[in-house]
């Protein structure tokens, strides 16, 4: 089955390609405004485009119907600087493929990467969130995903497409620019790998929800056929780390101590502690994560941060 991801330069979407790949699903149709880093992997097709050009959208989304879209420019630390560019670069890009959508019509699956530690408010009561709590984002960057969300659900209701929505905890299982704002594991451990002090946004003590990509690639492959007109899903571990005990962690599996410098001003916004529920992908979906975070660590401290080998199929 044809299969496209928008955003294919990411390293959600960039990992992502690669393991569906492996696991068999193709053709596949990467879209990215520029050249991949890395070679294409071999059995994908690359599109050259823009998001903002709706001709590029038609394009991309010619034949395809399952779409994984991926596409996103910024941070929750930095997406407040700019409002309306925040909008411009990240919303409107989503709107030109719906629209693209519903003019070509063929009704495709979006299978669509959200936030889990953006998307829902703070509150006292340290309960893992569930997909039905009320969403209250802190941040620029978390609004435009809800609003991301909603205009998928209104295009599943006037049945122009089917949606998946996979609210994704903090993904790592590559390493990331040591210049990367977003993703302390990649970052991290790249600043270690080049004796540079890992830098720390906010409050060192602020608690997430820590997922490897393998886990979230093997969810977004189930996720890739329908089970409703719109659906939303968490994808988390279920347990909750400190930024401390990350660090703390990272340093266990080096074996030697490491550098760290604080930046609380930047991502004072953050919120403290944010836990999913990950009941609804066990029970719906037969999912549940198979990397602890002292092993997801380890891989990328051995360099074995490739996909795995899947089944062929999807689930």
């Amino acid at each position: 089955m044809p299969t496209g991801i928008a955003g294919a330069a990411g390293f959600i979407g960039s990992y992502l390609s690669r393991y569906l790949l492996a696991a068999g699903h193709g053709p596949i149709r990467l879209f990215s405004r520029t050249v991949l880093p890395e070679a294409a992997p071999a059995g994908a097709d690359v599109l050259i485009g823009d998001l903002m050009s709706r001709s590029d959208c038609e394009r991309f989304a010619a034949g395809l119907p399952v779409i994984y879209y991926l596409a996103h420019n910024n941070t929750p630390v930095d997406s407040d600087v700019d409002l309306p560019s925040d909008a411009l670069v990240n919303l409107v890009p989503m709107l030109n493929l719906l629209q693209a959508i519903r003019e070509r019509g063929g009704k495709p699956h979006i299978v669509y990467f959200s936030s889990g530690g953006a998307i829902y408010g703070p509150r006292q009561e340290r309960i893992p969130y569930r997909e039905t709590d009320r969403p209250s984002p802190c941040s620029s960057y978390g609004i435009q995903k809800l609003a991301a969300e909603e205009y998928l659900r209104l295009a599943a209701q006037k049945g122009e497409l089917t949606a998946t929505v996979l609210r994704v905890g903090n993904a790592y299982g590559t390493l990331l620019s040591q210049y990367r704002m977003q993703g302390l594991i990649g970052v991290g451990i790249n600043c270690i790998v080049h004796n540079q002090p890992v830098r720390v946004f906010g409050n060192p003590n602020n608690v997430r929800d820590y997922v490897h990509l393998e886990d979230v690639s093997r969810m977004a492959a189930w996720a890739g056929v329908p089970r409703r007109p719109f659906d939303i899903v968490n994808v988390g571990s279920g347990l909750g780390h400190s930024v401390l005990d990350v660090l703390r962690l990272i340093e266990e599996c080096h074996g030697r101590p490491i550098q760290v410098q604080t930046d609380p001003g930047q991502g004072a916004s953050l919120g403290e502690w944010v836990v999913l529920d990950i009941q609804k992908a066990r029970e719906e979906f037969g999912w549940s994560p198979q990397i602890d975070l002292r092993s997801g660590i380890e891989r990328m401290l051995t360099g074995r941060g490739a996909p795995d080998a899947a089944p062929a199929g999807r689930m």
